[in-house]
C-alpha cells in the first residue's frame, strides 16, 4: 500500500534526508513521525534508532508498520526505546544510520542522565551517523533548554553558563525565569541553521488556531496561592505545593457543575479536563459520575491498554468527559473527538500546556478547538494562570 503524501510531508522528508543534524519542529499534530520515517526510507537507511517517551513506544511501532510496511523486506531494522531505557543502555558497541529523537525537549536539562544519554559524550550522538530531533515545543520553558541540542549539533560553541547568560532572564537568586525577548531574533537565526518548522495554519490554512478563554468560577473555599512577585510564584516550586493542590480542589466542584450544565444545554457533546494534580482530576471524575455523566480518567501510570481503550471509547462517543493529568495525556494520544476542553489548572511548564491542548487537534477536522481556563477572578491563582498562558504564547515566538 502506498500512502498519498501532502506537499509539506515531502518537504519535511527531504529536509531531514539531506541533513546530518536536523530539528523538525512542526507544530503539534502536523505529523512529524511519518516525515521522519519517510526520510529514513527515502535515504536508504538501514539501522534506525528511535528514542521517545515510554508512552509513545507502541505508537512509533504502529507508525513504522503504516508508513514503511515492507521495511523488513528492504533490510531495514529499527529499534524503539524509551528515554529511561536509553539512559540505562550501553551504546558502546552500537552503530546507527540515524537516531530519531522524538519529543527532544525531554532532553533539555544538561545535568539529567537522559540528556547525557542522547547528547553527551559517548551517548547516542557518538554512535549515529545522523541525528534528527523532533518536537513541536523544542523549549518548553526558556531558551536554555535548547542548549544541549544546539551544542551537540555544533550550532553554538558557548558553554551552558554563557548561553543562558546571553539568552535567559534570571531572578534575584540566579534562577532562570524566562527568555530575553530582545534575543529572540538571534535565537531564531541559530535555529534556522538546523530547523524546519511549519504551523498548522501554513499546511492547512482552513484550520483555526486553538482559542483560550478564562472561565470565572466561584471556589468552594477561599484558599489561594501565597502572595509574591511573579518570579517568586513561578520559581519556588509552587507547582508541587500544598496550597496549589488545595486551590485546584476548590475549583473542581464548580467545574463539575459547569460541565453538567453545558452538557444538559447541548453546548457540546464531549469535553476534556486537564489538571496537574491527581486529587483534582479524581474529584472531577467522582463529581461527574455522581451526576450520571460518563467520565474516564487518564493518569500517570495508566496502562497502555487502558489508554488505548479510553481513546477508542471517546472517539466512538461512548465517553462524555475525559479527565487527564497534563503530562500523562500530553503525548502520543488522540482526544480530537472533542473540540472543547478545560484546564482546571495550568502546568508550571508552559510548553506542557501547549502539548496537552494540541491533543484535541486533528488535521482531519476543521471545527475550532477552544479551551476554558478555570480561574477565580482577583486571586493570586488567577494572576498565575494568566502569566502561564502569556509565557506559553511567548515560547511560540522563538520558533
Amino acid at each position: 500500500m502506498t500512502l498519498a503524501l501532502r506537499p509539506y510531508q515531502i518537504e519535511g522528508r527531504d529536509f531531514l534526508a539531506a541533513r546530518r543534524f536536523a530539528l523538525l519542529a512542526d507544530e503539534m499534530r502536523v505529523g512529524k513521525t511519518p516525515q521522519a520515517i519517510l526520510a529514513a526510507r527515502h535515504s536508504g537507511l538501514q539501522i534506525i534508532l528511535v528514542v521517545c517517551p515510554a508512552i509513545a513506544v507502541a505508537q512509533w511501532k504502529q507508525e513504522f508498520d503504516r508508513w514503511w510496511p515492507d521495511h523488513e523486506l528492504e533490510g531495514a531494522v529499527f529499534d524503539v526505546m524509551s528515554y529511561d531505557k536509553a539512559r540505562e543502555h550501553d551504546f558502546s558497541g552500537d552503530t546507527y544510520d540515524v537516531a530519531i529523537i522524538d519529543k527532544c525537549h525531554f532532553a533539555k536539562n544538561p545535568q539529567a542522565q537522559r540528556t547525557k544519554a542522547v547528547f553527551g559524550k559517548g551517548g547516542i550522538g557518538w554512535h549515529a551517523k545522523k541525528i534528527w530531533c523532533l518536537s513541536g515545543t523544542p523549549a518548553t520553558k526558556h531558551a536554555g533548554e535548547l542548549w544541549p541540542m544546539l551544542r551537540a549539533f555544533g550550532t553554538t560553541a558557548l558553554s551552558y553558563t554563557d548561553f543562558t547568560r546571553r539568552y535567559c532572564d534570571f531572578d534575584w537568586a540566579r534562577r532562570i525565569v524566562g527568555t530575553k525577548q530582545k534575543t529572540i531574533p538571534e535565537l531564531k537565526a541559530l535555529l534556522a541553521k538546523i530547523m524546519l518548522r511549519r504551523t498548522r495554519k501554513q499546511v492547512a490554512p482552513e484550520m483555526p488556531d486553538i482559542a483560550f478563554e478564562f472561565l470565572a468560577v466561584d471556589p468552594v473555599s477561599r484558599v489561594d496561592l501565597p502572595v509574591g512577585s511573579d518570579e517568586a510564584l513561578l520559581s519556588h516550586g509552587a507547582m508541587d505545593s500544598e496550597s496549589r493542590r488545595e486551590v485546584a480542589l476548590a475549583k473542581a466542584l464548580p467545574l463539575v457543575e459547569e460541565i453538567a450544565a453545558c452538557l444538559e444545554r447541548g453546548d457540546y457533546k464531549q469535553t476534556v479536563v486537564f489538571a496537574w494534580h491527581r486529587d483534582a482530576i479524581v474529584a472531577v471524575g467522582a463529581g461527574l459520575r455522581a451526576r450520571g455523566i460518563s467520565c474516564e480518567l487518564l493518569m500517570g501510570g495508566s496502562a497502555d491498554g487502558t489508554r488505548q481503550w479510553v481513546q477508542r471509547e471517546f472517539r466512538d462517543g461512548h465517553i462524555q468527559v475525559i479527565g487527564a493529568q497534563i503530562i500523562a495525556a500530553g503525548t502520543a494520544i488522540d482526544l480530537s473527538a472533542a473540540s472543547h476542553g478545560y484546564f482546571l489548572e495550568l502546568d508550571w511548564v508552559p510548553g506542557n500546556n501547549v502539548q496537552a491542548a494540541n491533543r484535541l487537534v486533528s488535521m482531519d477536522k476543521d471545527e475550532p478547538v477552544t479551551f476554558d481556563i478555570c480561574t477565580w477572578p482577583g486571586s493570586v491563582d488567577d494572576r498565575v494562570q494568566r502569566i502561564l498562558l502569556r509565557r506559553a504564547r511567548e515560547l511560540k515566538e522563538m520558533v
